[in-house]
C-alpha cells in the first residue's frame, strides 16, 4: 500500500514539474513566433527600400496569419511584380498577397502605346525578324505581332510592364519559330541593297521578315509604295517563297 501511495506521490510531482517546465517553453515559442513576424517585416521593408527599382513606389507592408500583404500604389506593372519577389525573397514560409495597385496616369492612349513601342524597340534583342504593335484602351495594353523565339515574346511584355499608365498586358504576340533559309535569304537580298545596308542594325529597321511557313510577310515603312512593291517583287523571284504579302506602310 505504500508503494502505491508513493508511486502515485511521485507521479503528482513529475506532472508539476514537466507543467512547470512547459509553460515557459510555450510561452518562449509564442513569442518567438512574434518576433519571427516582426523579424520578416523588417526584411521585407528592408528589401524594397534597397531595390533601386522601387525607389519611387509607395508600398507597405504588413505581416498577418503567415502571410505578407503588400498595399499601396507603384507606377507600373514591373514595380509591382518586383515587390512581390522582393517580399517572396525575404519570407520563407509566408504567403504573399500583392494588393499593389498601379497608380492613375494622366497619359493619352496614343502616347502610351508610343513609349511601349519605344521600350520595346531599344530591347537590343528586337530586330528584323520581328514585328510588334500595340493597342491601348484605359490602361489595358494588347501586344500583336511575331516574334522568331518563343522567349521574346515575355521579355517583350516585360518591357512594356516597365512604361507608366499600363495597368494590364494581353499578351498575343504569335511565334514564328525562326526565319530558317527563306527568311535570311530575303534578309540578305533587301539589306544588302545600297538604301539599306546597315540600316538592319538600328533599333527598329525600317523592313521587317516575318516568316509563316513557306510565305513571307513584310512590316515597317518605306519611302513609297514603289519602293514596297519592287520589295515585294524581289523577295517573290528569289527567295523560293510560296508567297510574299506586302504589308509595309508608307513613311510620312
Amino acid at each position: 500500500m505504500k508503494k502505491v501511495i508513493g508511486n502515485i506521490g511521485l507521479k503528482i510531482i513529475f506532472f508539476f514539474l514537466a507543467t512547470w517546465l512547459l509553460v515557459p517553453s510555450a510561452f518562449a515559442q509564442n513569442n518567438s513566433g512574434n518576433t519571427a513576424a516582426k523579424d520578416v517585416k523588417v526584411y521585407v521593408q528592408y528589401k524594397i527600400l534597397k531595390d533601386d527599382n522601387l525607389n519611387h513606389s509607395n508600398i507597405n507592408v504588413e505581416v498577418r496569419n503567415n502571410s505578407v500583404l503588400l498595399n499601396g500604389t507603384v507606377p507600373n506593372l514591373y514595380e509591382r511584380a518586383l515587390a512581390g519577389k522582393d517580399a517572396a525573397d525575404e519570407s520563407h514560409g509566408y504567403k504573399i498577397k500583392n494588393n499593389l495597385q498601379v497608380a492613375k496616369s494622366n497619359t493619352p492612349s496614343k502616347e502610351v502605346v508610343k513609349n511601349v513601342l519605344n521600350k520595346i524597340y531599344r530591347n537590343g534583342f528586337y530586330g528584323i525578324f520581328d514585328w510588334v504593335n500595340a493597342k491601348d484602351t484605359n490602361g489595358v495594353v494588347t501586344l500583336t505581332g511575331w516574334v522568331h523565339d518563343p522567349w521574346l515574346r515575355e521579355w517583350f511584355q516585360k518591357d512594356a510592364e516597365k512604361v507608366a499608365g499600363v495597368k494590364q498586358i494581353k499578351n498575343e504576340i504569335q511565334n514564328d519559330y525562326g526565319p530558317g533559309y527563306i527568311g535570311y535569304r530575303a534578309a540578305w537580298l533587301i539589306y544588302s541593297q545600297p538604301e539599306y545596308q546597315d540600316s538592319q542594325f538600328m533599333s527598329n529597321p525600317p523592313v521587317h521578315i516575318i516568316v509563316n511557313g513557306d510565305s513571307i510577310i513584310l512590316k515597317g515603312r518605306v519611302y513609297n509604295k514603289n519602293e514596297g512593291a519592287w520589295l515585294q517583287n524581289l523577295l517573290e523571284f528569289r527567295t523560293g517563297a510560296f508567297s510574299v504579302r506586302n504589308n509595309l506602310g508608307v513613311k510620312s
